[in-house]
């Protein structure tokens, strides 16, 4: 996450976001926690707190970590 400039507030809820998709333990909570943090970025991509190649590179940022959480409890 450190390559998109968040503000510490904004940056403090990010991660949370990305630590309920890490702690998922099924596949609805995984993906519930990832359509929470594809939210998130709409929402502070919309009010103007980060710039347009901010918002992708958080919305990377969060997807490989869902596509990463869903392939191990996939093995499980």
């Amino acid at each position: 996450m450190e390559e998109v400039l968040l503000s510490p507030k904004v940056e403090r809820e990010a991660r949370k976001l990305l630590a309920q998709i890490i702690r998922a333990d099924s596949v609805i909570v995984a993906v519930k926690a990832g359509a929470l943090a594809e939210g998130f970025v709409r929402g502070i991509a919309t009010v103007g707190a980060l710039r347009a190649g901010g918002a992708k590179n958080l919305y990377v940022v969060f997807e490989m970590a869902l596509e990463e959480r869903l392939k191990s409890l996939a093995s499980l």
